[in-house]
């Protein structure tokens, strides 16, 4: 019986060297390894390129002087004071405008409210 004893317990060895029986399969030990490969690979995500926006001034607002206007009726129409629409067109005389005259109308400032 000794005899058949050694050949049983060295193909048991041999068996379980060459990975048989253990459980442990080399798919097994690839996977931790290519979980940390996974993990130590970096992300690096390229910076957005910022644009930048010109915007155009406005062009300005012009009016022609038409029959029976007069500076007043063009100021309140356009709802700017009739100083700053004689101001802006070098007109010294309100009184004085002819029609087909081009008009600059000037810009309204809005207050903010606090």
């Amino acid at each position: 019986m000794h005899k058949l004893v050694a050949p049983i317990v060295i193909l048991a060895f041999i068996f379980s060297a060459c990975g048989g029986g253990s459980g442990d399969s080399p798919e097994a030990e690839a996977t931790p390894t290519a979980v940390v490969t996974q993990a130590e690979t970096q992300v690096v995500e390229e910076p957005t390129p910022t644009a930048i926006i010109v915007v155009p001034p406005k062009a300005p607002l012009i009016y022609t002087v038409q029959a029976g206007d007069s500076l007043g009726i063009i100021a309140s129409s356009f709802g700017v004071p009739i100083e700053d629409l004689a101001a802006e067109n070098g007109i010294e005389n309100y009184n004085l405008i002819v029609v087909g005259q081009d008009l600059i109308i000037p810009e309204i400032e809005e207050e903010e409210e606090e």
